[in-house]
């Protein structure tokens, strides 16, 4: 039942409420944030056979860092939740869990600088997608599309070389995809679910590293890992944002990232806000001029603490500007990894 992917959603859905019910935030962030696959690992005669399960959970590297001193404990923490989660399989056992540090590969983007960019080379990735279908699945002819489609693919094929890229597709003219799928693939829905997963994690890949060409998080977020994971959504947003709407969700991701900052370096008995007005959990403006007010001494505080006020109401209007723009949206992302970037060299994360 394991094999089946809705039954194995079912069981990392019974594992959360179990968490939950025990109030084990860690482990649930653990889970929501994480990649998990299981692994067939052995198989047992005993009582008519048994296949025994690894379930393996990839975090992030500095995630990975912070929770190493307790590792087999949290592993045994969710172990036993996946044991009850799983005890009406009689055929199936989960033995073991194992928390895995996911690396991710970087690409120097300077080698691009004046040749591409990252939005055109996922621009071209797209075109060939999107080509691949159509022409297997009754839409486009391959004689009218198949010159552009080679000089596309050529443009990708040598940016990904000069990124040190494997270049997953294998087809440089359409014909040659011709080939694979008449031979192997005689179902239109087989054609796309091939064409959409041969560029997945290039497309994961190229969306999680950060261009250099743009402003970029240079301190250590080593503890602040829910604030790298919104600002990897930015990210991932800003690239793929063509519409008012998704202009207006980066700008609340904006807002977002900094009240979770402003939680993270807040300390109430140590930064007394400036107004005596009681702050709430998400008061961000109230919360970083307090901080910047007693971090910050002498006659920087007053830019400061505007410097802080204004990147705040700026993602807030974004958020409600109905006619918000690709170039709101970047300014919006610009302007909160810079307040990030600020505070965290103040914490000594440099």
């Amino acid at each position: 039942m394991l094999e089946d992917n809705e039954e194995f959603r079912k069981v990392i859905y019974t594992v959360c409420e179990l968490l939950k019910a025990d109030s084990e935030d860690e482990l649930l962030e653990i889970i929501n944030s994480s990649e998990i696959h299981f692994e067939e690992s052995g198989y047992d005669n005993w009582n008519g056979g048994i296949i025994l399960f690894t379930i393996n959970i990839n975090v992030d590297v500095s995630t990975f860092v912070t929770l190493r001193e307790y590792i087999e404990k949290i592993e045994a923490d969710l172990l036993s939740r996946f044991e009850f989660a799983t005890r009406h399989n009689n055929d199936e056992v989960i033995t073991s869990v194992r928390i895995i540090p996911k690396s991710q590969p970087k690409i120097c983007w300077n080698k691009m600088s004046g040749i591409t960019t990252k939005e055109e080379i996922i621009s071209d990735i797209d075109f060939i997608r999107s080509t691949m279908v159509s022409v297997s699945t009754g839409g486009q002819r391959i004689q009218e599309v198949n010159d552009e489609y080679r000089s596309r693919y050529n443009t990708l094929n040598i940016a990904l070389q000069k990124l040190s890229i494997q270049n997953p597709n294998p087809y440089k003219d359409l014909w040659e995809w011709y080939g694979k799928w008449s031979a192997d693939f005689p179902h239109y829905r087989e054609r796309r679910a091939f064409v959409s997963e041969i560029y997945n994690n290039l497309i994961e890949t190229l969306n999680e590293s950060p261009d250099s060409n743009k402003t970029n998080v240079t301190i250590n977020l080593t503890g602040w890992e829910r604030i790298a994971r919104t600002i990897n959504e930015i990210k991932s947003r800003q690239n793929e944002a063509k519409e008012e709407e998704q202009f207006q969700a980066i700008g609340l991701l904006c807002r977002e990232v900094i009240i979770t900052l402003s939680q993270a370096v807040f300390a109430k008995e140590k930064h007394p806000i400036l107004d005596n007005t009681a702050a709430s959990k998400t008061d961000a403006k109230r919360m970083i001029e307090a901080y910047i007010a007693v971090e910050l001494s002498g006659s920087s505080n007053e830019r400061a603490r505007k410097f802080a006020k204004n990147t705040l109401e700026l993602a807030n209007e974004l958020t409600h500007k109905r006619t918000a723009t690709k170039k709101d949206a970047i300014l919006c992302s610009i302007a909160t990894l810079a307040l990030i970037n600020f505070i965290g060299t103040i914490e000594g994360r440099i």
